[in-house]
């Protein structure tokens, strides 16, 4: 009897301590700032790049916003276009939205470089246009687990996302790689300042 009463408050104790260190965690790592999307009825895509290599702190983040978005609404799906050499550069408004870890000032000089850096590296000039096809949607409700098929730099690779849905709007974000479309990560100096491979592709739809 003895031994099953110092079994509970074992149990008890180490249920406490557990929700403890849970509480300590959540307090001690804030979630990351996510900046508004565009205003309801507007649709809005933008990628967010980060900085690596030994010298990234000389460096910055970036965030691109495609400016001249286009949305159809097949049955299956959104299908987005947007061209890379209309891709708004570290707009002021939204860098500042996003929190520290876009806090850094960037330029005319530098969103002018970074522009010329990306346009090459993504040999727009060949391949102009993105673009992403939705081709399945699983799940039902507000949440849904959605395949698409992502067309870039000549490359096309299909690639499942979370979405929430409400209503007719449909909010989500995906990781591509650079690499997986045969695009090589920004790098300079022997990767002392680069980008990293990985992008985060957020986007805001609204269906007419």
């Amino acid at each position: 009897m003895h031994t099953t009463t110092s079994k509970r408050r074992l149990l008890l104790a180490a249920l406490a301590l557990l929700a403890a260190l849970a509480l300590l965690a959540a307090c001690a790592s804030p979630p990351a700032p996510v900046a508004p999307m565009a205003s309801p009825g507007a649709d809005e895509l933008r990628v967010l790049v980060f900085r690596a290599g030994a010298a990234a702190r000389l460096g910055h983040n970036h965030v691109l916003r495609a400016a001249d978005l286009s949305v159809q609404w097949p049955a299956a799906g959104p299908v987005l276009r947007f061209r890379l050499d209309a891709l708004e550069i570290d707009p002021p408004a939204l860098r500042a939205a996003l929190g520290a870890a876009f806090g850094s000032a960037v330029d005319d000089a530098a969103r002018a470089g970074t522009r010329a850096n990306l346009l090459k590296a993504l040999d727009a000039a060949r391949h102009p246009e993105v673009v992403v096809r939705t081709l399945q949607q699983q799940g039902e409700g507000g949440r849904r687990a959605v395949e698409v098929e992502i067309t870039l730099h000549g490359v096309t690779r299909r690639q499942w996302c979370v979405a929430e849905v409400e209503s007719r709007r449909a909010r989500g974000e995906v990781v591509i790689r650079q690499s997986d479309f045969g695009i090589p990560p920004f790098s300079v100096l022997g990767g002392l300042l680069a980008v990293q491979d990985a992008l985060v592709v957020q986007f805001d739809l609204v269906q007419p």
